[in-house]
Order: structure tokens, then sequence, then C-alpha cells
């Protein structure tokens, strides 16, 4: 038994406790046996052989005994009779993305024990009742049950970025594997991805596959063939693990990376593929051989990195590095070749976050809290925007609760050091074309947002009358959201685009793209089109707690798909530049 399956089999047996409320003590002891197990570069069998396996720090006499039953009968008696304490349905909320085990031992506890049972208490809103669930955790169930109905075959990046880095994790601590990374459109930050494609490069590939298969997450093999296999978690999210060998791994991750005309492009310059090997089926094509410009042997072992192999290769066709998010037409090879290339903006560029929700109005954290987030990731200032008074369902906050927020955030941002906190808000652009407040209200904000968040099915004309309406405004700062889809479930209200980008040109108004996955509007191609026109962008994550912070990376991921530069984008400027840009008047 390897060792992985091992760990896994510990890890099973730690989850299953801490659903069934055991004795904290004894599941940390058996996570942490688990990672040991892991980490270990010498085979399980032959420690226990040895005797040795109960002097491994983190391995006591109680663990030894599970660890032998394991080796010794490919089972153990304490796992089965744990599986069988804990209903199926149970388990079945793992698969809910966003469900963690804290939360499905809380649900466990007040008696619910099927997925149907979870998702009827979300809608009614009763999962909010228990302790520690949070709104949020009702919209993830409901959202995660509707996905494993649904089924579509398209996944959003907030559900399979995590997960790929998780199994990226895995295969890279694996010692049969010299190399792994994320390809595919995932690794282009598509907004949606129909699998989750890894490459590895393995000197063991029939042992490492062999090992895949067996995963905790693989429910079901798809297909599988020399030198890949194909499964599928229990939601239907697809995953190929394609192995191939040290040398031909840079070359076969560029080619996977881009899309088929990045590649021709490529072609045209000498990366030619000389041997295709197909499943099989004889169909679909699963691996190649290269014969691609190469320094040296094509040993890209002595490379500390994938990524500075990759930028050798590019260096090889006489190209400089091309960011995976612009490898679609093929015309960034030309662009490349003429040195015209934009210089993408990056995480480490972003300097604040101008749409964040506190408790006061529907988020889940404290100001206290959001305020501590925004200066532990090294932000330079954040803006405070909570929701408007017409939208009740948020709690949005009246003209006295507003001006009580704006001289509490106030007091809090005197206590902070190099760090500026911005009192804002997130007002609605009402259905009938009135904004939320007052001029006088707007007057007295650092930050105004401004979005549309009922009347989504409003005719064009309507649509047009209320979003120039706040685009006019003088005080309003930023259009949230600006088009209102929601990947895969909304399609945006009716507007024209390019009536929509003229008029925030001509006005001075700051365009957002929202970072939050299920969002990315502005979309990579409007974003660019706004560009084009001088527009300037905001990338906020519109977080109701600090974990969604992190969202950032998804937004930034979308403004390099469109172009986007330092230079475009408003939190990327210093303090002093932005207080210019929003106190100047509009046009």
């Amino acid at each position: 038994m390897h060792n992985q399956e091992i760990a896994w089999a510990l890890v099973e047996m730690a989850n299953l406790l801490e659903i069934l409320g055991e004795n904290p003590f004894k599941v940390r002891a058996i996570r942490k046996g688990a990672r040991v197990i892991e980490g270990l570069e010498t085979p399980v069998s032959v420690l226990s052989a040895r005797g040795q396996l109960a002097k491994i720090d983190g391995i006591g006499k109680g663990l030894c005994s599970e660890i032998d039953e394991l080796l010794q009968a490919g089972e153990s008696r304490q796992l089965q009779r744990l599986r069988e304490k804990v209903p199926p349905g149970v388990l079945d909320m793992l698969q809910l993305p966003g469900i963690g085990l804290r939360a499905v031992r809380t649900f466990f506890a007040e008696g619910y024990t099927t997925l149907d049972e979870l998702e009827e208490g979300a809608r009614k809103h009763r999962l909010r009742l228990l302790p520690g669930i949070a709104a949020k955790t009702e919209l993830a169930v409901i959202r995660g049950a509707e996905m494993l109905r649904r089924r579509s075959g398209k996944f959003g990046l907030g559900v399979a970025k995590p997960l790929a880095e998780e199994l990226l994790r895995f295969l890279q601590n694996l010692p049969e594997v010299s190399r792994a990374e994320i390809t595919g459109d995932l690794r282009r930050s598509q907004e949606v991805v129909e699998e989750i494609h890894l490459l590895v490069a393995s000197h063991e590939p029939e042992a490492l596959l062999a090992l895949v298969k067996k995963h905790p997450s693989a429910a079901k093999v798809l297909v599988e063939g020399p030198g890949f296999v194909r499964f599928a978690f229990a939601f239907g999210l697809p995953v190929r693990v394609e192995i191939t060998p040290e040398s031909d791994f840079i070359a076969r991750w560029v080619e996977t990376t881009g899309t088929a005309q990045h590649w021709s492009a490529l072609r045209s310059r000498g990366a030619l593929p000389a041997k295709a090997v197909t499943d099989e089926s004889g169909g679909e094509l699963i691996c190649q051989q290269w014969d691609a410009p190469r320094r040296d042997d094509g040993d890209w072992r002595r490379f500390i990195s994938s990524q500075e192999a990759e930028e050798a290769f590019y260096e090889g066709l006489r190209l400089p590095w091309i960011p995976p998010e612009l490898r679609e037409s093929g015309q960034e090879v030309s662009q490349a070749e003429g040195g015209t290339l934009p210089q993408l903006v990056e995480m480490n560029d972003i300097l604040g976050d101008f749409h964040i929700h506190t408790n006061w109005s529907d988020g889940v954290s404290s100001l206290e809290e959001m305020i501590g987030a925004g200066r532990d990731r090294g932000y330079a200032y954040m803006a405070i925007t909570d929701h408007s008074q017409s939208l009740t369902v948020a709690r949005g906050l009246s003209e006295t609760k507003l001006r009580e927020q704006q001289r509490a955030i106030r007091q809090l941002a005197a206590r902070e050091k190099d760090f500026t906190v911005f009192s804002g808000i997130e007002m609605d652009i009402l259905g009938d074309g009135r904004l939320d407040y007052a001029d006088d209200i707007l007057r007295e904000m650092d930050v105004v947002i401004a979005s549309v968040h009922t009347g989504l099915r409003q005719e064009r004309q309507k649509v047009h009358s209320r979003l120039e309406t706040a685009l006019k405004n003088p005080h309003v700062d930023i259009i949230g959201h600006p088009t209102g889809r929601l990947i895969g479930t909304r399609e945006p209200y009716d507007v024209d685009i390019d009536w929509l980008l003229d008029l925030a040109a001509k006005t001075g108004t700051i365009l957002e793209i929202n970072s939050s996955p299920d969002r990315l509007d502005l979309s990579a191609p409007h974003a660019r089109l706004a560009k084009e026109r001088g527009v300037m962008i905001a990338i906020n994550t519109d977080a109701h707690d600090r974990a969604r912070l992190s969202e950032m990376a998804f937004g930034v991921a979308n403004a390099r798909r469109a172009g986007l530069e330092r230079e475009d984008i408003l939190n990327t400027k210093p303090l002093a530049e932005v207080k210019k840009i929003l106190s100047r008047p509009k046009g």
C-alpha cells in the first residue's frame, strides 16, 4: 500500500471522527499522523517491517497499530465502523464547494442527514440560525446543490481553481513527480472551464496513474489510456492528469496552455510536433513527443521553476514570454515579436479595494474585522461600501444609519497608521430611475458606488435611463458590476455596452471589474473595450467577509485577460493620486 493511500485512510478517519464530534485531540493526532506519512520518503511498509514506525515523531502506538492493520489487511475495522455511523447523505454534503467539515459537523449535530434536507433548510433561511453558520453558507449550499443537479459541464473559476491547486499540491509532493503544473483553460483564467487539466512529469507514470485513480476526489474514472487518466469529482467536474517525460514537459505545457491558434503561431516559428499518441478509441489527442526548439540537450531539470523554463522556451523561439491569459487568437505572438505586448497588471500592483460590505448591512464580518483584514493584506487603503436604504433584503442603511457608520469609520480610521479607510456606500439605482440618496447625502461620502440590483429585466430604454442618471451624477464615482450578470445563472440586463462605455468615458465615471467569480463583471472583452476608450477601471471584490478579500485574484486575472495595465486601474495608484481622482469634477 502506497504511503499516500495510508494517509488518505487516516484523513478519512479523522474527518468522520470530527463529524461525529469525537475528542478533538484524537482527531488532531490522526491528522498529524497523516501529514507525517505523506512526508515520508521511505515506504511505510519498509519502516514497519524494520520496527521503526513507532519511533517517528507524530506516530504513536495507537496510530501504529492502525497503520499495520491497513498494511496487512488493506482496510481498517475502525474506519469501517465510523463509515457505518455517518449516513452517506452527510458525506455528500462535503461535495458542496465551499462547505467544510465544521459546517457539516454542525449540520449533522442539528439533525440534517441528506442534501435535500440541507437545501430546504438553506432556502428557508434556517441554517443561519445554527451556531457558526452565516448567510453566505446558505448561499453556498443552494448554489452547490443546484450545481449537483445541473451538471451543465461548465464550472466557474471559484470552484475549479481551488480544487486544481489542492490537487496540484498533492502531485507536487509525491516522490514519483519531478514537475507538475496547472494547464489548459484554467491556466488562462477563462471564466468557466470544462475540466481541470494537470500536466505531470514523472519517472514512474504507471504507478502514479494508479495512485491518482485512488484519490478520494476521484468519484468516477471517465477514461484512461497510455500516459493519462480522466476522472470526475462527485459533483461532475472532470480532471485530466497527463504524464509526460521531463524533457518534453515545457513544450507540452506551452501547447496545452494556449489555444490552437496560439500554438499554430508558435509552430510557424519552429515548435513542431513529431509524434502523436491517441487513446484506445483512436480519437482524442492525448499527448505528443516533441521536436521543438530547446536550449542545450532539452533537459529542463536544471531550471528551478517551470516559469523560468517556459521563458527559456519562448526565448528559443526568439520571443519574449507571453502571459498565459493572452494566449488566445495568435495575434499575441505578432505583438510579442513587435515588442507591443501590454505590461499586464499583477496582484502586487493592487493597493486597495473600493467595494467592501460589513455586518452593518448584509456582510458577515464587522467593521473592525474588515479593516484589519485589509491592513493585513498590505493594502494602503480600502473603502467600506455597505448597501443603501432601499435594498431592505440586504439590510440597507437608512440616512441616519449611514451617518452613524460614517462616524464609526472615522473613529476607526483615526487609529490607523499608513492605512486609509474611506467611508463609502454602494447605492442602488432604483427601478424608477432615481438614486437611493439625495445629493446632500452623497456629497458627504468619500466613495460612491452606484449599482443596479432590482428591475434587471427592464427594457433597454429604462435600463439606459437609470444608468444615465448615475453616470451623470457628480457624486457617483464608480458603477458597480456594470452589466448585472451572474455567470451561468443570470444574463446581463439589456444594455448597449458601447453606449455605456462611451458615456462612462464622457462623464469620467469609473467602471468596476467585480472580482466575485460568480460575476467577473465587467467581462474581459468589455474591459478591453473600456481601456480602448480611456475608461478607468476599479478592480473590487464586493467582499462580504474577510475571506472573500482573496477573490481579488480573480478580478486581476480577468483584467489581465483584457490586457489591462497598472495605469488603467484606480486601485493600483498611490493614495494621493486616488484622492485626486475621486475629488476631481466629472465631465
